[in-house]
């Protein structure tokens, strides 16, 4: 059979070329739609950046490392559906492993001088301390992540509570390798807005690879029904662990940049307060990575208005109340978020369906089709799949 004859397609409808068998491919498919929500996100940052002031090259910054900690979460409770309330600990084991690798030994040495001698002596560069924060908290992420995959509800969420407090704990107690209490000072700069902007983007299209991926469909089919799942013979433990593990990743990194940009750590950065701003960008946004950055985008912006306002009206708290408040009526409205379950280059593919799904209808109902044509039914856009 030609190719000409396999392209044929019914009327109304746009016919099956190359490129629409390729996108098929769940890796084009994923390439294209991390593509495009990266795209956007670069096109906004360097407008920013272009026109805005020091103020607003700040905001960016804590942005994009809020952007990679939400990515993490994404990738986890975002596919899974499990709530998570402890990522920012990753966050906080990122920035103190590379506040450690990179502080001058000289400074180490006023801070913690009973620290070990293979932290003491260490200077490193930024990104082979970025490299050996992620491996430190994958590390750390598997074991823990072996008993919290086997939980699901509200066993799960009370879990990773505790370990935001136990590794919280740690951090304020360690003080021959943390400084305890104290706040670390000394740490190298080196986050600028292109390398948060960098990070943020291998983040979105790592993110979108995952979800596309068996092991990510697997995570999606134990969200809605874990019995089914394991029925159809879906490894839920190994799905949730590696989510949790790249999770904890991206969460990391997150931390690594926070810490170039701070430059000075103290255990009370990582605390609650943090991870229910991060927790609201998630489910604003919905469960998908389109959403997730959508969301991140928003509440940034949101968050960022209403601290000018308290600071003007010496009024604090309210942007915390606004956040709360934006929480409870986006689970009463829309508990799915913005988006819900979809990408946004999903949803332009379903808007362009069914736009071409209208269009055939028109056709055929018009006046110089013969009757025959217009007895049949009318041409659906197919389902998304």
């Amino acid at each position: 059979m030609s190719s000409a004859e396999t392209d044929v397609s019914p009327p109304g409808e746009v016919p099956l070329g190359a490129l629409a068998r390729l996108s098929e491919l769940w890796v084009v498919r994923a390439l294209l739609g991390s593509a495009l929500i990266s795209g956007l996100l670069a096109v906004g940052v360097v407008l920013l950046e272009l026109v805005g002031s020091s103020t607003t090259e700040t905001v960016l910054l804590i942005f994009l490392i809020n952007l990679l900690v939400v990515l993490g979460l994404q990738v986890f409770t975002g596919n899974s559906g499990v709530v998570s309330f402890g990522h920012v600990a990753f966050m906080g084991i990122g920035a103190y492993v590379t506040a450690l690798m990179t502080t001058d030994p000289a400074l180490k040495a006023s801070q913690i001088p009973d620290a070990p001698g293979f932290i003491l002596n260490a200077q490193l560069g930024f990104i082979p301390s970025t490299f050996v924060a992620i491996a430190v908290t994958c590390a750390i992420a598997l074991p823990i992540g072996i008993v919290f995959a086997r939980l699901s509800g509200a066993a799960a969420a009370i879990v990773t509570l505790s370990w935001l407090v136990i590794v919280r704990t740690v951090l304020a107690n360690w003080d021959t390798v943390t400084h305890g209490t104290f706040t670390f000072y000394g740490i190298p700069p080196a986050t600028t807005v292109w390398w948060a902007l960098g990070w943020a983007i291998a983040a979105i299209t790592i993110a979108r690879l995952f979800r596309e991926s068996g092991l990510g469909l697997s995570l999606r089919a134990t969200s809605s029904d874990e019995l089914v799942a394991r029925a159809v013979g879906v490894n839920m433990l190994r799905a949730r662990l590696a989510a949790w593990v790249l999770s904890a990743a991206f969460a990391a990194v997150g931390g690594v940049l926070y810490a170039h940009f701070i430059l000075a750590l103290a255990p009370t950065s990582f605390e609650f307060d943090l991870t229910f701003l991060l927790l609201v960008m998630v489910i604003v946004g919905g469960r998908s990575v389109s959403g997730a950055v959508i969301g991140a985008a928003l509440i940034a912006v949101l968050n960022e208005f209403l601290r000018r306002g308290e600071n003007s009206i010496e009024r604090f708290g309210l942007s915390t109340m606004v956040l709360a408040g934006i929480f409870v009526a986006t689970m009463i409205l829309r508990s799915e978020g913005l988006l819900g379950r979809w990408e946004l280059d999903e949803l332009i593919a379903r808007w362009a369906r069914r736009a071409r799904g209208r269009g055939g209808r028109a056709v055929e109902g018009g006046p110089s089709e013969p009757s025959a044509a217009r007895s049949g039914p009318p041409t659906e856009a197919p389902p998304l799949a």
